[in-house]
């Protein structure tokens, strides 16, 4: 019990030193970026980052995803040619994604063009790089998804600083340097999973998969998606300076989303291989991950708020105000949104998509009516009060469908071997 206890703590330190080094390598290439080119030149760069998250969204719902949830648990043999064919659909998506971003670029202006033939010529890299990560994450080795994120940072920053002093810092090259770390790091990754993408059995992948995947994607836009637009929406209907407010609230709470994002790449794919735990140690998994997230939630949001108003003020400037109205708020959210992550985690470490997806299809509609309403009453504090109010509202409904979900499993589980009893007692009884 020691090692296990052990090596459940190895991986999820694993997890966690893996999701900051991913949101290191955006940060340092956001900020190199910014500082390297024109104010115009960073947008064109930023809309080529919003299409990269969004195909880097498509694969993980219908690769990565139902490759942790159904794999994970899986004997040797039966991983690798899951992981194979995974990553050849994780090709198939990025080759795809690099000819459609190529081809409707010359609709862009001159800027957005550049960015977007340089992203082209990254995707199948950036794409394929992930992909590996989720496979690294569904053998249980998140040590060697940190080693590939540690190689694709130090091969980026070096890149980046060579162009930098080559005066070659255009958002082409720049771009151009992302995806040569990616390449280098999916390289590596391979390396260490002894398996190629499967180009000839990608197809056959997405079909084997379709069950799944068909609520992972909608479930991306509908609960990411949604909450986006609603921000945006809040521009429109106050100003610009209360979406400025919000996003600095969120920047201040970026590190509970790295945990977040860490706890749930730890927990699914652990899950998901125990596939002989009843329902009531899956409770307890989820509780026990939902407390351990709602306490360093607690501790971590206390901390903020005590923050000093000139340290907010050095860090912010003038948006330091608004941002220190919404930020209780948004600290609510972030807490709900905390004690939501252990039944999330069952759920999908269970293969529940269809449930997961229904929770995010009602949680879409509340959103935009709530923030529309918070905004037009009290513009950017009733916006982040209407986010809180909402993560309070799907709370119980994560919480019940996880209950119904493992005792439905159980009781699966129990109606063969009772028919089974039944039928011997039977034969007895007819002797």
């Amino acid at each position: 019990m020691s090692f296990f206890r052990h090596r459940l703590l190895r991986n999820g330190s694993w997890n966690l030193v893996d999701q900051a080094l991913s949101a290191l390598s955006n940060t340092v290439l956001t900020v190199m970026v910014a500082r390297s080119v024109s104010a115009e030149d960073f947008g064109a760069f930023a809309i080529a980052f919003v299409v990269f998250g969004i195909f880097i969204a498509v694969t993980k719902s219908v690769v990565g995803k139902p490759l942790q949830m159904r794999f994970s648990g899986s004997d040797s043999a039966e991983q690798r040619a899951a992981i194979g064919r995974a990553l050849g659909a994780a090709l198939l998506i990025g080759l795809l994604a690099a000819g459609g971003t190529a081809a409707v670029s010359p609709l862009t202006d001159q800027g957005v063009q550049r960015a977007l033939v340089a992203l082209a010529v990254a995707l199948p890299a950036l794409v394929v790089q992930d992909s590996c990560r989720m496979a690294l994450f569904a053998l249980a080795r998140p040590r060697g998804a940190a080693l590939i994120d540690a190689v694709w940072t130090a091969v980026m920053i070096v890149l980046l600083m060579l162009l930098v002093a080559l005066g070659r810092d255009d958002v082409q090259w720049l771009t151009i340097a992302w995806g040569i770390g990616a390449a280098v790091s999916a390289t590596v990754g391979l390396a260490l999973i002894h398996v190629r993408p499967s180009l000839r059995k990608a197809t056959s992948w997405l079909r084997e998969q379709w069950d799944l995947s068909r609520y992972m994607f909608p479930e991306y836009f509908l609960g990411l998606g949604a909450t986006q637009l609603a921000i945006l929406l809040v521009g429109v209907i106050a100003s610009s300076d209360a979406v400025g407010a919000l996003r600095a609230a969120q920047v201040l709470l970026g590190p509970l989303g790295i945990l977040d994002a860490a706890a749930v790449q730890f927990a699914m794919p652990e899950i998901a291989r125990r596939r002989e735990i009843d329902g009531r140690t899956l409770s307890l998994w989820a509780l026990a991950l939902s407390g351990a997230m709602g306490s360093v939630t607690v501790a971590y949001v206390v901390t903020l708020l005590l923050i000093p108003d000139q340290w907010g003020t050095a860090l912010f400037g003038a948006t330091w105000a608004g941002a220190a109205a919404v930020l209780p708020a948004i600290a609510i959210s972030s807490l709900c949104s905390a004690l939501a992550t252990g039944p999330a985690c069952v759920l999908y470490g269970i293969s529940q998509a269809r449930s997961t997806f229904r929770i995010n299809l009602a949680k879409g509609p509340i959103i935009m009516t709530t923030v529309i309403l918070g905004t037009w009453t009290t513009g950017a504090v009733g916006a982040a009060w209407a986010l809180a109010l909402t993560e309070a509202a799907v709370l119980p409904a994560w919480i019940i469908t996880m209950q119904r979900a493992v005792k439905s499993r159980d009781q699966s589980r129990r109606d063969p071997v009772e028919q089974a009893s039944r039928s011997k007692s039977q034969i007895r009884t007819n002797r």
